[in-house]
């Protein structure tokens, strides 16, 4: 944290002078006068600090790593009821972000493991660069889809490589309400991946996975009870039987026991 300890006339303009080298508001430190010295003349010394918040434990953390790295690049932190917010800029902000932000998730998340043990604000922390969150969002959401479509028309589930946990949730955002195919996480972090696969229709789901199933309209055809036949179908019916049995002739058939002719 930042303190300063300022000599001044009077606790007031010692004050002053300590906020405007901080670059801070008076309800951003906390203020305590130290000695005070002089008999005709007084001089008093106050030493000013910067509140401990979530969002100084950020900055203080991701800056020190920074300069640490020796990169060309601040962190500049906002703090908003949901989360912190953190946008990196500078010459050197591609080596922040790694490959596909592979840098820029560690860096999220040992920062968020610093401000939940010492300011449990229970907010999400975003960290950013060159809007690369938005860029990647694009870019994995055109991807879903496009995979969408060919398990869709193919009928086939098709495996994502692994990802991150803010990866699968892109996918499985840009995909929640299509009609044709669902998503779901599979493996272990840190391959934990997406599979997208096609949706069962409703009657497969209700009676089981049938490949080969004909569909619901079939089925009812099949199951339908025959209409009954007028005496004008019976008749007609009736004639063919008995030509068939003329044409093919009794000592012609056959019975498991032999030539049914020998029964005549």
């Amino acid at each position: 944290m930042k303190s300063i300890e300022i000599t001044a006339n009077s606790y007031e303009e010692a004050l002053k002078q300590a906020l405007d080298e901080l670059g801070l508001d008076e309800n951003q430190v906390d203020a305590e006068k130290v000695k005070e010295t002089g008999l005709i003349r007084k001089k008093i010394t106050v030493r000013v600090t910067q509140k401990v918040t979530g969002a100084t434990l950020v900055n203080d953390f991701i800056n020190g790593i920074i300069e640490k790295m020796n990169i060309n690049c601040i962190a500049e932190v906002q703090e908003k009821e949901d989360a912190f917010y953190v946008n990196l800029t500078g010459d050197d902000t591609g080596a922040l972000i790694g490959y596909r932000g592979d840098v820029l998730d560690a860096l999220q998340y040992l920062s968020l493991l610093v401000v939940n043990k010492n300011n449990p604000d229970n907010k999400r922390l975003v960290i950013d660069g060159e809007n690369y969150r938005e860029k990647r969002t694009a870019t994995l959401s055109k991807l879903a889809k496009k995979i969408a479509f060919r398990v869709a028309k193919s009928h086939k589930a098709e495996s994502l490589e692994p990802m991150n946990p803010f990866e699968r949730r892109i996918i499985h955002s840009a995909l929640h309400d299509d009609r044709f195919v669902i998503t779901e996480s599979h493996g272990e972090e840190p391959n934990r991946y997406v599979v997208i696969s096609p949706k069962k229709p409703a009657y497969d789901r209700e009676r089981g996975d049938r490949r080969n199933d004909k569909g619901p309209k079939e089925r009812r055809d099949n199951n339908r009870p025959s209409k009954p036949r007028t005496e004008s179908q019976t008749a007609e019916r009736q004639q063919q039987e008995s030509r068939s049995f003329n044409k093919t002739g009794v000592t012609r058939m056959k019975t498991y026991g032999g030539d049914m002719k020998k029964f005549f």
